[in-house]
């Protein structure tokens, strides 16, 4: 069984700008939709918090049976309506880090909160692999 996973998060200052493509001239988004770009979390945030309906990642069959256990740190987003997206894998093997990957995506967060709004913001996510003593 994987342990419990954990979310970490950055601090950081406002990104000026906020669209996805934007030229980052401070106006926000446009009239005509776009969503905030993604922002490190500032320490007077609300962390995301997340779900308890998310599920441990699935031990790897193959790494079980080797007795083998590992760590994967992937970078993500949590957006505004509390999906994960944009996952990188920073740090970690497979069979892991394609575990880790699946179970993630899967996941959902109550948003991060700045200045009274939900907010998209860049996590660090720790999946530990331990086997039982």
């Amino acid at each position: 069984m994987a342990a419990a996973p954990i979310a970490v998060g950055g601090t950081g200052a406002l990104v000026p700008g906020g669209r996805v493509g934007g030229t980052g001239s401070g106006e926000g988004l446009s009239a005509g939709g776009g969503r905030a770009a993604p922002i490190n979390l500032p320490e007077s945030a609300t962390a995301p918090e997340p779900l308890e309906s998310n599920l441990i990642p699935e031990y790897p069959s193959e790494a079980r049976s080797k007795g083998q256990e590992g760590m994967v740190i992937l970078k993500g987003v949590v957006e505004v309506d509390g999906r994960v997206t944009q996952l990188k894998v920073m740090r970690g093997d497979e069979p892991f880090a394609s575990a880790a990957l699946s179970a993630v995506r899967t996941w959902r967060f109550k948003p991060a909160v700045v200045e009274g709004r939900p907010t998209a913001v860049f996590r660090i996510f720790k999946v530990p692999f331990r086997l039982k003593s």
